[in-house]
């Protein structure tokens, strides 16, 4: 079986051709890199520019011949940041299909699981705690492994390439710049810790799986492990010069030279917010945990969909849904909620289908009882035969209907949602948070919201209505059960109508 894995990622596109043999054996037959930049300038136009755009399809062409010359039966792409949060990002996906390569855009927890299984195949994890960091340029992905279990996951919506987008450094940077910077970072990480375990085990390691993190580590301690004392020194010479002079001076790669400062700043703070354990990089990342998770499906692309899944879910819709014309108005705007969202949650095209899947059966219960029907939901969503899902993600949808009204899902107080994978966890509070404010919004089953539309700020997430007739009662229960969003967001809710 060949199979060739490319990871659309922000910084670089990367592909990884290998030949894998019943056993799971692999050969590797070639690995391409382009550093196109498709995030750059994101932060503020909000778009991939028109370089990089052509910059990303030249290389993907390039790509496709050497997969036709090694006759690869299974072709994957996944697309990770740039992707996920970039306005004409679907326009670069509709372009790359017409290449040959269909893109599936990733979720945030979805790169950690994937680097996880990277690196669990690359190397036997310690008994001690460890912490698995990668720095993309448009997200870093963190995930905590005691005893070669996942305690927990977060992806970060900030990479280098994001990061040195809004901190907007003078070259060579002042030390105001310095100073804004730690600020800011101090700041995301200070946000960051909302969402994870209050209790997490401290890390002994940290294992490192980016191009960035392999830079940092050849300039701190020549490619070998290196230490927080390291880095800092490292960071101070990176800061002292301009970026010619890092690249002649430092023997930094030129295309990494206006930026590898900003990422000797973040992984320097990642470090000691960690507990400042020493860094080793390994030289694997996403595309190897693609790769292997092709060989457990069988060669099949990740995940498997198929309209037999859509099926499933209508039937068991159409069993016990006694208000269909109700779910799918939800399900309308909670997709409307996600695609407004979708940057700030750092979810992908996965996350989207059990969105919808979830907001079609969250009124399943019903058929049971309307006392406790989420409660209900949950239990009928567990015991269904749905043909085409994994049981992982049968366990999740079920736990978004769960929570879609009640208490919000917390690892402490409630067994099943604590038996789910650490990345899941974080799927199941953005999709449940979503689905609770779509579900507000049609809060007396009239479809009386139409449309809707968010603006999110620094201190507001800002819901625009557009609506028929009296809809105070609907933005009364949105800022009611909107809550979970405005927690996870850290935003004050506000809810007009136009």
């Amino acid at each position: 079986m060949r199979i060739a894995a490319i990871d659309v990622g922000s910084n670089s596109i990367h592909m990884m051709v290998v030949e894998a043999d019943p056993m799971g054996g692999q050969r590797v037959l070639a690995r391409e890199k382009a550093m196109v930049r498709l995030a750059r300038g994101e932060a503020k136009s909000g778009e991939i520019g028109p370089e990089a755009f052509r910059a990303g399809l030249e290389a993907l062409e390039q790509m496709v011949r050497t997969i036709r010359d090694f006759g690869c039966e299974t072709v994957m792409a996944c697309g990770t940041a740039a992707l996920r949060d970039a306005k004409n990002a679907q326009a670069f996906v509709l372009e790359a299909e017409k290449l040959g390569i269909p893109i599936k855009v990733i979720s945030g927890e979805e790169e950690a699981r994937l680097i996880h299984q990277a690196v669990s195949h690359a190397i036997p994890f310690p008994p001690e705690p460890v912490a698995l960091v990668d720095i993309g340029g448009g997200s870093t992905e963190l995930t905590w492994v005691q005893s070669g279990r996942v305690a927990a996951s977060i992806s970060l919506p900030w990479g280098l390439q994001r990061l040195a987008d809004a901190a907007q450094t003078a070259d060579p940077p002042t030390a105001h710049d310095l100073k804004r910077l730690r600020k800011m970072i101090r700041r995301i990480l200070k946000k960051a810790r909302k969402d994870l375990p209050s209790e997490l085990p401290e890390p002994t390691l940290i294992l490192g799986t980016s191009g960035t993190l392999e830079d940092l580590a050849r300039g701190a301690a020549a490619g070998q492990a290196f230490t927080v004392e390291q880095l800092r020194d490292f960071a101070l010479r990176l800061w002292r010069v301009d970026s010619l002079h890092r690249t002649e001076r430092l023997g930094v790669d030129a295309k990494r030279a206006e930026v590898l400062h900003v990422g000797a700043i973040w992984a320097l703070s990642l470090m000691e917010w960690l507990g400042c354990p020493p860094l080793r990089h390994l030289p694997v990342g996403m595309r190897e945990g693609m790769i292997w998770e092709a060989l457990k499906h069988g060669g099949a692309a990740i995940p498997p969909l198929a309209d037999r899944r859509r099926a499933s879910i209508e039937q068991l819709a159409a069993r016990l849904d006694p208000d269909p014309g109700h779910s799918r108005h939800v399900a309308r705007l909670a997709d409307e909620l996600f695609t407004s969202l979708q940057p700030h949650f750092e979810l992908g095209d996965t996350e989207r289908q059990w969105l919808a899947f979830a907001a079609r059966l969250h009124d399943i219960g019903f058929s049971i009882s309307e006392k406790g029907h989420h409660k209900h939901g949950e239990y009928l969503i567990r015991n269904a035969t749905l043909p085409g899902f994994w049981p992982e993600e049968i366990d999740l949808l079920a736990q978004v209907v769960r929570f879609h009204r009640g208490k919000v899902p917390h690892h402490a107080k409630h067994e099943a949602f604590r038996a789910l994978a650490p990345w899941h966890r974080q799927v199941v509070r953005k999709l449940a948070a979503i689905l609770r404010g779509a579900d507000a919004l049609d809060r007396r089953r009239r479809q009386s919201v139409r449309h809707l539309a968010v603006e999110v700020d620094e201190s507001r997430l800002h819901l625009i209505l557009d609506a028929a007739g009296d809809v105070d009662p609907e933005m009364e229960a949105f800022l009611d059960k909107g809550a979970l969003l405005g927690t996870l967001l850290d935003r004050w809710i506000e809810v007009t109508v136009v």
